[in-house]
């Protein structure tokens, strides 16, 4: 999907890392949730996802399970918080909590169906695709081989966009903020438990900024 070498290769190793996290939380914390464990794996697979949109043998992977798989995960990142215990946390703290990862795989699915229009458009004929609203093979050189032409799926990226980086910036932010404390957090268990928040809470924001960098080279 992504033309340009230099930016291809800076996502392939940021994804790959954070899907190497996100497995290795999901294997590590036995003492958490179950649900926590599942959303570090599901984190992961997002993570792979991506890496594979940034190479152009991505496309070619079927894009309907995926889209089918990443709106179920939406959907249920906003039931788990209505119906499963949260322990002390209100259930209104959680769905606040769960909405933006709902959001980056709502995201996720829209980015899967849009590629796969795009080329099943492609296989009906360059010279067709380029004339019709949807997306069409950009010119060598761009940032991105395929690039969204219809004025409301380009309009729906920039806003996907603007969404996830603020979603980054907050994440990151929030990340920061957690990991400065952490001198001055005093025993074993609680330190460690902090650190690993921190870490969370950073590579949710990395992967917020990785998919709005996709986003952006694909308007």
């Amino acid at each position: 999907m992504i033309a340009a070498t230099g930016l291809r290769w800076i996502l392939t190793l940021l994804f790959c890392a954070l899907a190497a996290y996100g497995l290795w939380r999901a294997l590590a914390a036995r003492s958490h949730p179950w649900t926590a464990r599942l959303a570090h794996a599901l984190h992961a697979v997002m993570a792979l996802a991506m890496f594979a949109m940034s190479w152009s043998w991505g496309m070619d992977l079927p894009g309907t399970p995926q889209v089918i798989f990443f709106s179920a995960v939406a959907v249920w990142f906003v039931l788990a918080a209505l119906a499963l215990p949260n322990g002390p946390e209100p259930r209104v703290r959680a769905l606040a909590s769960s909405l933006p990862h709902a959001v980056m795989t709502g995201a996720m699915a829209w980015m899967v169906a849009a590629m796969s229009s795009g080329m099943s458009m492609g296989a009906s004929g360059a010279a067709q695709a380029h004339d019709m609203p949807g997306t069409d093979m950009s010119a060598p050189g761009a940032l991105a081989t395929m690039t969204l032409s219809g004025t409301g799926d380009r309009w729906s990226a920039g806003l996907l966009a603007l969404v996830l980086l603020a979603l980054a910036l907050w994440w990151l932010a929030k990340g920061f903020d957690t990991g400065r404390v952490l001198p001055r957090t005093t025993g074993g268990a609680s330190s460690g438990g902090a650190a690993h928040a921190a870490w969370d809470v950073g590579c949710h924001g990395l992967m917020a900024l990785g998919m709005a960098m996709m986003f952006v080279v694909m308007g």
